[in-house]
């Protein structure tokens, strides 16, 4: 199979990384939070567009990443509060 034809498994799909970055984000308040948040969002693009995808793709994946955790958070089911964050 070529490399071209192979596609990642989308990070907002892997349940385990989604659930661990709510855990660790329904635990952190304020500026920690989105300090936290911005941190993982820079490695989850720099993971993804090393996979093979361009910035405006990964860009895309790594929001979808963001929307999978605000559910995670509002499903109540890591912690009681829910950050509000900004990707």
């Amino acid at each position: 199979m070529s490399p071209e034809k192979v596609r990642a498994f989308p990070i907002d799909r892997q349940l385990f990384l989604v659930k661990e970055v709510a855990a660790n984000l329904g635990n952190l308040h304020g500026e920690t939070a989105t300090s936290f948040w911005k941190a993982k969002a820079v490695e989850l693009l720099d993971l993804v567009i090393g996979s093979g995808r361009d910035r405006a793709a990964a860009s895309d994946e790594v929001r979808r990443f963001f929307l999978a955790v605000q559910r995670e958070l509002s499903a109540g089911t890591t912690a009681e509060a829910t950050p509000v964050l900004s990707a």
